[in-house]
């Protein structure tokens, strides 16, 4: 026991009264948990009244409590929820006959990394002496009575945390979907012990466009007078303010948020918590928010008094800037965050700088919508979303009854790894709406969605494989029922109870009836019957629809397009990098440190200490290093010199420059006066098989989704050729083409593998290297490659058509690069001696590099599309685009000896305009004495076959 009081004392900092309610508390749980002895007392509890804590705890009255529990980690909610939607109804409304059917559905815990969260929040566990509350000073009340004779009690303010919390909860309809996730963390929150008062807060905006808070979230919304953002305000700056949104609604959208993030920001300490990951930022009203890095020289001050690291170094942060730290559920960002706010000014924190703007309203912002058709919305959701979110949206193509429940089913059942960001990726992408109003006391688990129109359904339906949704359906049902695919269609034909119950268990018999159509034979018999017995009862004489004749048998044959078995589909994370061209400034004086800590941080990796800091200072003042050392009391003049050349050292080989102490602001001028390229990096991820070559030599195939897009460079694209012309509209179907391009390792795998048409030379390339791209190949070599990687896997393998090239680059960009209006040595292999556009010159490197050597890929997951080698395409060689197919096939002559073929990408060798996603080149297609070290390819695979 000893032991147990001394590491809590110790680690936690606890009080004598603190760790006493621990203890008991402890006793108290384990005297409770050992008076149940009958089990099924535990599992006959009512699924619906657990699943519906989460609403009762956002709707409760007591305030949030500060205390520490036994252990900081919320307890696990009970993984049981009802099954279908309903609306809320008293206790005495319901009835046996209404009671949730027993279908297990998923209801995990919504923060998975709770500990590691607790971990990055320590920094803030620091207690203070109270302002308002004393305790009796026992040392010093003796002390004064030995010294005066008087019995008098002395005090002393009694230790408290340091901040109190507010969590300020977006109140817009699509946070709905985030709500279990609120409310764990504020759970979360309220049970570390960091704070001394935890408390919620919506955040809304009234028919005025006026922003205003409610305390507490859900049913007592409407019940309590509306407050001023300016309530949040502590004199005493000792509360922490943590606004917690998605970043999507009219709020962010229209600027009207800011007014409220300014005064907070003004006043203390405040962060934005994103729920969603950093690379679908881009598709919220953040994707135009400068990012910046914040430190703090003291422990908590508020936001507007931290200083400012900028990505765009040579622009000034002005005074009407707000300064938002921004937060994920992300433990690691979290702790930077924490330690910033802590007063450690070594460490810089991820955030946002907002500008105050116009406020637009909500009806100006529909308008900018433009109205796009069922095939635009799924293309754009397509190209934009995650393979993870396109197959969960493909899903839900089957239930006729769309809400988080049945999401959650289907989720456990068919895609255990995905998570509530790939719900929000689908629910909020355009393709669906709500089908239920929406009050303040909602139960997000009540929502219905629909599809925007019913032809965006039959669009997905199209593009989802009937035989892996029925197999998994049946493993499902097989490990949670313990029941047989037959056995659960004969319950569903027999249900026990009356209409009202069957037309209750529709939402989930929605799901098998529509798998079980598409499978055909015998289960579209059945589903043909549950679809019968399951439909609301309609009211005698009052059907809409006229009588039909009796229906008749007919025999037909079907041809069904399945995904081929070993396709083992993985997902892969890749990070995606987008330039933003920015024109030259002029920087002033103020802002040199800032610039000078940024390119030391992106050439070391670490910020500038305080005696550079001093250093840049007295240079900036025209002072020698004796006045510089004579303003400090811990630096000679010798050490501040020596540390200086250092700097220089490091600013030289940035700025490509010899840089002195006599000519580093004229050098930072000259350098701030060019055009600046700003790199902006994220996170996605795509899906991706892998096929084994032996030896450890593998081939990995990205999946590209099916989609339409503008093939061709429009005519006001620079450096542009007619042979780009005319632009036209193509139509691809789904495909796997190669990551990378062929690599000689995989050139010498396949190449070892029995002939088909030709011989292959074993190691064709100039540049030697296993993880080089092969080249030196001609069109027929490419062709004999895939001939015998077909041979040998099974599998269809060709070269791409220059369409499926074009759209695979493009990758849903329709600028001259995937990366951008420009290019940049930094991300690609080319001739950058030359310059594309407001570009800038950088390494011409004179050879090829290793596949995938700058770490970034297109939106689809694509490495080295632009440079390094040129591609072989399928296509023969045609002067423009007079005539070109537009469905995405290779246009191929019938003359069977023609020359060309069609090349793509650009190379390590070429100006960058051969290295624009439109760019068309042509090369012979014959022997290997007419290809050069810049030519190679790489494979595309077919998805299905017909049955």
């Amino acid at each position: 026991m000893e032991d147990i009081i001394a590491v809590l004392a110790q680690k936690l900092d606890l009080t004598a009264e603190e760790i006493t309610d621990i203890l008991w508390l402890a006793l108290l749980q384990w005297q409770s948990t050992t008076t149940v002895s009958d089990k099924e007392q535990l599992t006959s509890i009512s699924a619906s009244v657990l699943d519906s804590s989460y609403v009762k705890d956002l709707h409760s009255d007591q305030s949030d409590s500060s205390q520490p529990l036994v252990s900081p980690t919320p307890s696990q909610p009970n993984t049981t929820a009802p099954l279908y939607s309903r609306p809320s109804q008293s206790p005495s409304q319901s009835s046996p006959a209404q009671e949730s059917l027993p279908f297990p559905v998923p209801n995990a815990t919504a923060l998975r990394n709770s500990r590691a969260l607790l971990r990055s929040l320590r920094p803030l566990m620091q207690r203070v002496p109270s302002q308002t509350s004393w305790i009796l000073d026992e040392q010093a009340t003796v002390q004064c009575i030995a010294e005066t004779k008087l019995w008098l009690p002395q005090r002393k303010p009694k230790q408290e945390p340091w901040f109190e919390l507010a969590l300020v909860v977006d109140g817009s309809p699509s946070m709905l979907i985030w709500q279990r996730h609120v409310i764990e963390l504020r759970r979360l929150l309220a049970q570390t012990g960091a704070f001394r008062d935890v408390r919620t807060w919506s955040l809304d905006v009234n028919s005025d466009g006026q922003l205003y808070l409610h305390p507490k979230l859900g049913a007592r919304v409407n019940h309590q007078a509306p407050r001023s953002p300016q309530e949040l305000i502590d004199p005493t700056r000792r509360r922490l303010i943590l606004v917690v949104s998605d970043c999507i609604s009219s709020l962010w959208q229209s600027g009207t948020v800011t007014t409220a993030l300014k005064v907070w920001a003004e006043h203390g300490p405040m962060a934005l918590v994103q729920m969603l990951p950093e690379w679908l930022w881009e598709r919220t009203a953040l994707s135009q928010v400068p990012k910046v890095r914040f430190h703090s020289l003291a422990p908590g001050m508020a936001n507007q008094k931290l200083s400012v690291v900028r990505r765009d170094r040579w622009r000034k942060t002005t005074s009407t800037d707000i300064k938002v730290p921004v937060l994920t559920l992300e433990p690691p960002v979290t702790s930077l965050w924490s330690q910033m706010v802590a007063g450690k000014g070594n460490t810089g924190a991820p955030g946002l700088l907002f500008s105050p703007r116009e406020q637009t309203s909500f009806a100006e912002i529909v308008e900018q919508n433009v109205a796009l058709s069922s095939e635009e919305r799924v293309q754009r959701f397509r190209v934009f979303s995650s393979p993870m979110a396109r197959r969960l949206a493909g899903l839900l193509a089957a239930c006729p009854v769309i809400s988080l429940p049945i999401i959650r089913i289907i989720q456990d059942a068919m895609l255990r790894q995905s998570q509530q960001l790939h719900v929000a990726e689908v629910l909020l992408s355009g393709l669906f709406r709500l089908a239920t109003p929406i009050g303040a006391d909602t139960n997000p688990d009540e929502i219905e969605y629909k599809f925007y129109d019913e032809g965006i359904r039959g669009i997905l339906l199209d593009s989802t494989p009937a035989p892996d949704t029925f197999s998994v359906l049946s493993k499902w049902i097989e490990q949670r029922l313990k029941k047989s695919l037959d056995d659960f269609i004969a319950i569903l034909q027999e249900p026990q109870s009356n209409l009202a119950l069957a037309e209750r268990t529709r939402p989930f018999a929605g799901v098998a009836i529509e798998v079980l159509k598409r499978q055909g034979g015998k289960y579209a018999r059945h589903a043909a019957d549950l679809e019968q017995r399951l439909l609301p009862p309609q009211t005698p004489g009052k059907s809409i629809f006229p009588q039909l004749p009796p229906p008749q048998t007919f025999e037909f044959e079907v041809a069904t397009i399945t995904i081929e078995p070993d396709f083992n589909l993985q997902p892969f994370e890749f990070e995606v990098a987008l330039i933003e061209v920015n024109q030259s400034a002029q920087i002033s004086t103020d802002s040199f440190p800032e610039i000078v800590d940024e390119m030391v941080f992106t050439k070391t990796g670490k910020h500038l200490d305080d005696t550079e800091r001093l250093i840049l200072q007295g240079t900036f003042a025209n002072q020698t290093y004796e006045q510089i050392a004579a303003a400090s009391t811990k630096n000679s003049a010798r050490h501040l010199s020596n540390v200086a050349l250092k700097l220089w050292e490091v600013l030289s080989e940035v700025i490509g420059e010899k840089v002195t102490k006599r000519n580093l602001q004229n050098v930072l001028q000259q350098w701030a006066a060019r055009p600046h390229l700003t790199i902006h990096r994220h996170r996605q991820q795509a899906q991706e098989f892998i096929e084994d070559l032996g030896n450890g030599v593998q081939l990995k195939m990205v999946a590209i989704p099916s989609g339409s897009f503008v093939m061709g460079s429009p005519e006001d694209e620079p450096e542009r050729r007619e042979a780009e012309s005319p632009q036209h509209t193509v139509t691809i179907k789904s495909f796997f083409l190669g990551k990378n391009p062929v690599t000689q390792a995989q050139w010498q795998a396949v190449a070892s593998l029995p002939q088909v048409n030709r011989e292959l030379d074993a190691n064709p390339s100039h540049f030697k290297g296993e993880n080089r791209p092969v080249e030196e190949v001609s069109w027929y070599d490419a062709v004999e490659f895939c001939d015998r990687l077909s041979q040998y896997t099974g599998k269809p393998y060709r070269l791409p058509s220059e369409a499926e090239w074009e759209y695979a680059c493009r990758a849903g960009t329709t600028t001259p690069f995937h990366f951008g209006e420009t290019i940049t040595s930094e991300l690609a292999n080319y001739n950058a001696d030359h310059t594309y556009g407001a570009g800038v010159k950088g390494v011409y490197r004179a050879e090829t590099t290793a596949i995938g050597s700058f770490g970034v890929a297109n939106a689809f997951g694509l490495y080295d599309m632009h440079g390094n080698v040129f591609e072989w395409c399928a296509d023969h060689w045609h002067s423009n685009y007079e005539g070109a197919p537009t469905d995405g096939s290779a246009w191929i002559n019938n003359d069977n000896d023609y020359k060309f073929s069609v090349l793509r990408g650009g190379s390590w060798l070429n100006y960058p305009r051969y290295c624009r996603s439109a760019s068309r080149n042509l090369n012979v297609r014959a022997e290997r004495d007419f290809i050069n070290s810049n030519v190679g390819f790489r494979v595309a695979c077919g998805v299905g076959r017909t049955e």
